[in-house]
């Protein structure tokens, strides 16, 4: 058998009872003759707790610091499973993220991985041992600890899969798979038996949770095939690789739903070359990621301009934008926080025709307002009311054939 990584989340780690199911899992795989890594985040709500503890401290704790304190809650949890798995008579051996080699940019909070020195966690697998690494974790050329961010125990656990050429990564959550639709929000949502990298890197950047788009990309470049499955039951999950055998014939695959939007519109830029982009450079300068782009041409001297942004940056974006006003010559901007997007995603929709216009008519006769649209071979995004969310997931999910009379209910 091959190397197998094992990721397990907060929720799967939450307590001392469930790191000793986990060991559990883990003895499994490894009297299946299996080579194991297992990459664990810190523990239900540690993280939280650990940056209470330094909010309790200062309004504006230092990012350094903060990077220090919530690495150790990765590092509670890689020690306590290692234990339990010794007391199973399972050898193992705990590491750090940068005692595992994991090399990061150096960025504090949001750092990215530019290397791994495997030779660590190769030297104590060939010795016998289930390795056990830290989460979310790294160091920089400086020596200095840095953590990578939303989805870092994901993005940990790929890349090691891919550094050490494992046979898969297994991500361990509290669903049992990828889901045509969130669960909570659509009943009869259809369990995804396998998904492509495209689709899944679109589905977890238009809003689907399970997978951070971070390690479902790294994955896609280096051909990493991923299993998505439960911690607390032993049914199979989803696969998600390049080659598959999906049903060929259905043409969209999920209906992703995202309420982290706000909707930005410039109104009245001069039509001039280089305009546009001094307005997105100044955004990516303050490190604010734009999402949907549409322009449209207000006469032949100006032009309006729409696009989305993180709840997080709508404020931010309009600050930003109204200290440039002068230079970039607009005439009003405006911000609009209640918006959510609704996307379909499927790789059957390359070689089938009309997919879009089937969404746009069916929203239509529903009165649901449409506010901006983005396409790809693979997807069709749509920006509507928020207050229209879940009832255009439930119709388009109905409409493109998703529903499972024969679903079962998953844990959530």
């Amino acid at each position: 058998m091959g190397i197998i990584v094992q990721k397990y989340g907060g929720t799967s780690v939450g307590d001392v009872k469930r790191i000793k199911n986990v060991a559990k899992r883990v003895k499994k795989s490894v009297e299946q003759g299996d080579q194991i890594v297992v990459v664990v985040s810190a523990m239900g709500d540690t993280t939280d707790e650990l940056v209470g503890l330094m909010n309790d401290i200062t309004d504006n704790p230092p990012r350094r610091e903060m990077d220090m304190i919530l690495t150790t809650g990765e590092q509670v949890s890689m020690a306590l499973l290692s234990t339990a798995l010794q007391e199973l008579g399972v050898a193992s051996i705990s590491y750090t993220g940068w005692q595992a080699g994991i090399e990061t940019e150096p960025e504090y909070g949001n750092a990215r991985i530019i290397h791994i020195d495997p030779k660590r966690i190769l030297h104590s697998i060939n010795e016998g041992n289930v390795v056990i690494v830290a989460g979310f974790q790294g160091m920089t050329e400086d020596k200095e600890i840095a953590t990578l961010g939303r989805g870092g125990s994901d993005t940990t656990a790929v890349a090691i899969a891919a550094e050490i050429k494992a046979e898969r990564c297994e991500i361990n959550t509290d669903v049992d798979g990828v889901y045509s639709t969130d669960p909570r929000i659509v009943s009869k949502s259809r369990k995804l038996t396998t998904i492509s990298h495209d689709e899944m890197l679109e589905m977890a950047t238009l809003g689907a949770s399970v997978l951070h788009p971070r390690a479902v990309e790294i994955a896609k470049v280096h051909g990493v095939n991923l299993m998505v499955k439960s911690s607390f039951t032993d049914a199979e999950g989803t696969y998600i690789k390049e080659e598959s055998d999906m049903e060929k014939d259905i043409v969209v695959s999920g209906v992703a739903y995202d309420t982290d939007v706000n909707k930005i519109e410039v109104l009245q830029m001069p039509n001039e070359g280089g305009m546009m982009s001094d307005l997105f450079e100044h955004l990516a300068n303050e490190k604010i990621n734009v999402d949907m782009i549409v322009l449209n041409e207000h006469g032949s001297r100006n032009f309006n301009l729409s696009f989305t942004v993180g709840v997080e940056n709508g404020d931010r974006t309009i600050e930003a934008l109204t200290k440039k006003k002068e230079s970039l010559q607009f005439q009003t901007i405006s911000l609009d926080k209640k918006v959510c997007k609704v996307s379909i995603i499927g790789a059957g929709m390359i070689t089938n025709p009309g997919v879009a216009a089937k969404m746009f008519k069916v929203l239509s006769e529903q009165n649901i307002p449409i506010r901006l649209v983005t396409t790809s071979e693979i997807k069709v995004s749509c920006v509507i009311p928020e207050e229209r969310g879940v009832e255009a997931v439930r119709l388009l999910h109905t409409t493109f054939g998703l529903d499972d009379e024969d679903t079962l209910q998953v844990e959530v």
